[in-house]
């Protein structure tokens, strides 16, 4: 089970092997003695990174609630309590709605560990937890695409001031996060699509400060659903505003075996997203 969990986690059995001390046949074979155990196929082996199929999302909720009872015993029992700071990255969507609510509920049952977090761009934090400067980092990604588990998923809307218009010579005033951001990206791709002239009025990575700029009518941008605020509306494929790929966040992992607390941490977050946000997410239509 654990390591189905960590395979669904990283997307790789090579990496899986690594964590877990294991060869990649060794975990191949777990996998399949799973997948006999239970009559179905869990795990969809087919593109760049191995991915869950339906059967093994519906497995993925109860693997984690089984394992963080076991571990749960195992260190009230058996280990030592598990102490020390893990060093935490996010992008500012995942901060400013779920974890706060995350952290608190860590901090109490793990009152030993101690989270250093940092929030910024999700470029600034894959490189880092590349570079090693993260033990783990929540990011904005595309999935199947970039590394990592996607724990967080909502759609992705055009917005604008409620009483925004289409200005007369049609060239769109946007409000964007700096290269490369994701959202960045699927504007102007969308854009370009269908045709549409576009220009950038303001710049900012903040999400805080995109919210205003739009509120302020300086511009149109992007915002998950969760992110939108009173006081703007969604522009519409009638308007000339292609539907955008979904807003996801996947949490990413630093290389090698991590820290107990690391470990704590991540296993924490996933089980805390797994069920039951991400139950509800998962029939979105992109």
């Amino acid at each position: 089970m654990r390591a189905f969990l960590t395979v669904a986690e990283t997307g790789s059995f090579t990496r899986t092997g690594e964590i877990l001390g294991r060869t990649q046949s060794a975990v191949s074979v777990q996998i399949k003695r799973l997948e006999d155990q239970v009559g179905a196929r869990l795990c969809d082996r087919s593109g760049r990174f191995v991915v869950p199929t339906e059967a093994g999302e519906h497995l993925l909720g109860y693997a984690r609630r089984i394992l963080a009872i076991n571990d749960e015993a195992v260190g009230r029992l058996v280990a030592p309590p598990i102490g020390g700071t893990v060093r935490l990255g996010t992008a500012e969507e995942f901060a400013t709605q779920f974890l706060s609510d995350i952290l608190g509920d860590f901090a109490r049952c793990f009152p030993t560990i101690v989270p250093e977090i940092t929030v910024d761009t999700s470029a600034v934090l894959q490189s880092g937890v590349e570079a090693g400067l993260f033990d783990v980092v929540l990011v904005k990604h595309v999935p199947l695409e970039d590394p990592g588990q996607t724990i967080w998923r909502e759609p992705l809307h055009w917005v604008a001031r409620a009483d925004w218009t289409d200005p007369p010579n049609g060239v769109v005033p946007l409000a964007v996060s700096p290269a490369p951001c994701l959202y960045r990206r699927f504007m102007l791709a969308a854009l370009g699509q269908v045709g549409r002239s576009w220009e950038i009025r303001c710049t900012s990575a903040a999400v805080a400060a995109l919210q205003a700029a739009v509120l302020a009518g300086l511009g149109v941008t992007a915002l998950a659903r969760g992110t939108i605020l009173p006081g703007m509306r969604v522009l519409t494929p009638d308007e000339g505003f292609p539907n955008l790929p979904d807003s996801a966040i996947a949490l990413v992992t630093r290389f090698g075996t991590p820290t107990p607390a690391a470990d704590r941490l991540t296993r924490f977050v996933l089980d805390r997203m797994a069920v039951p946000r991400m139950a509800g997410l998962r029939g979105v239509k992109r």
